[in-house]
């Protein structure tokens, strides 16, 4: 959350000449507000962060994921049981067996895939137990993000109220100056 804070941030002071300046009443401080744009565009540019960083699965992994779920679908197209072993994933993606070994092992343990049968001597079958894990993750996020939007709107009100340091509400004012504007 502090990420999209400091971004927010960061996209209002870019758009800093296009605003009105507003000066405090109480310490004469003058300040630009960050709009509901500027929190939209934060999201927009940070939706893709956001995504991985809840996702539970690193980067790596997930993308070796998405391929082998490519690979399987385009394999076997007609019936819904693909199973594979790990000799014929390492040869068609041309990966280390330790590399292979650690993505199947991370997959098996955070419940992707499913050993259906086999021994560690010949070789364990493996089945695919979620196949629209990052679709169902993106719609989830993208309703996440909506409502936190929703909830902006609702509470931004005008003019704004905020609290003195004695604990009394007051009204911000608008300041009377103009904004800066750069001289082309």
């Amino acid at each position: 959350m502090l990420l999209l804070l400091l971004f927010t941030e960061t996209i209002t002071y870019y758009h800093q000449y296009q605003r009105t300046l507003k000066t405090d009443t109480d310490t004469g401080e003058q300040y630009i507000e960050s709009t509901l744009e500027d929190v939209e565009a934060a999201f927009t540019l940070l939706e893709t962060t956001l995504l991985k960083k809840s996702d539970e699965l690193n980067d790596a992994c997930r993308s070796f994921f998405e391929r082998l779920k490519g690979y399987l679908k385009e394999k076997d197209t007609e019936s819904g049981n693909v199973s594979f072993y790990s000799k014929e994933i390492r040869s068609a993606f041309r990966l280390s067996p330790s590399s292979i070994g650690r993505y199947l092992y991370e997959l098996e343990r955070m419940g992707y895939i499913k050993i259906t049968r086999g021994n560690r001597y010949k070789g364990f079958e493996y089945k695919v137990q979620s196949w629209n894990d990052l679709e169902s993750l993106q719609q989830s996020s993208k309703m996440l993000v909506s409502s936190i939007l929703e909830n902006i709107r609702s509470v931004s009100r005008n003019p704004l109220v905020t609290q003195r340091p004695d604990g009394l509400l007051k009204v911000q004012k608008d300041s009377k100056k103009e904004a800066v504007t750069q001289s082309k």
